[in-house]
Parts: structure tokens; C-alpha cells; sequence
């Protein structure tokens, strides 16, 4: 599955470190149960749907300063996925590549929390700029 959002906004550059943080982008792009985070590795829970249960990731994000990498795997299957965030040009561009397990249930469950985070992503960033005061 690979989707893209674009989000105008026109400090893209000073919001990018929030989205470098796994604690923000897992819950609040695929719904994440939870997420731990130790340095630069992660590890998240993401329910699927009722019928298919959850699925954990495990991976590591690479911060620049214009992008923002995730690269993780699905524990216990031969599948992962990536996650680019980048900002430039009053815009922040997220690039989702995931090669979920349980094909069509898991894609039609992930794109859609990517179109619900792309429908109330300014409120989301908003309300966590207020929180981190930024």
C-alpha cells in the first residue's frame, strides 16, 4: 500500500521535529495502541480491525533537517514498511509505504486512518504545537 498526504503549512519546517517523534506520528497517523520509544527505536501496537487482531512494528526513525524517516517491520511476518515526512515550500508531505499482513482487510483498514488523519490533520498539529508550545 503507498499513500501520500500533503498538508499545507506554512511553518513546515518548525513543526517537522513533532512528527519526528514516534509518540505522535504512530497514534495519531494508524491509531497506535501504544508506542515505546528508547533513543532512536521504537516499537508500536496497531490494531487492525475486531476480526484481525493488532499488529506490532519495531523499527527506527531517522531525523534530518528537512525530513524525517520511520523504517520499521512487522514482528512475526516478512513485511514492513516507510515513512517519509518532509517540509519545504509551506508544505509537509508524508509518504506511507506499507506491505501489510493480511492484505486487502489490513490496507482498506490503514488508508482509511490516513484519510481521517489527512481530513483533521491542521487540528491535530494545532493542538499539539499548544501542548509543546511551539
Amino acid at each position: 500500500m503507498r499513500e501520500e498526504i500533503e498538508i499545507e503549512e506554512k511553518d513546515a519546517e518548525v513543526i517537522l521535529p513533532i512528527f519526528s517523534d514516534p509518540s505522535f506520528l504512530f497514534p495519531n497517523l494508524l491509531k497506535a495502541e501504544s508506542v515505546k520509544v528508547e533513543g532512536k527505536s521504537f516499537s508500536a501496537i496497531i490494531p487492525l480491525s475486531f476480526l484481525s487482531g493488532t499488529i506490532t512494528v519495531q523499527g527506527n526513525v531517522y531525523a534530518g533537517a528537512s525530513q524525517v524517516r520511520y523504517i520499521f517491520f512487522v514482528v512475526g511476518f516478512d513485511k514492513g514498511g516507510i515513512i517519509e515526512i518532509s517540509a519545504g515550500e509551506g508544505k509537509l508531505k508524508i509518504k506511507v509505504e506499507i506491505d501489510a499482513p493480511l492484505g486487502f482487510i489490513s490496507e482498506r483498514t490503514l488508508k482509511s486512518r490516513l484519510e481521517k488523519f489527512k481530513r483533521n490533520a491542521e487540528e491535530i498539529i494545532r493542538l499539539e504545537r499548544i501542548r509543546r508550545k511551539i
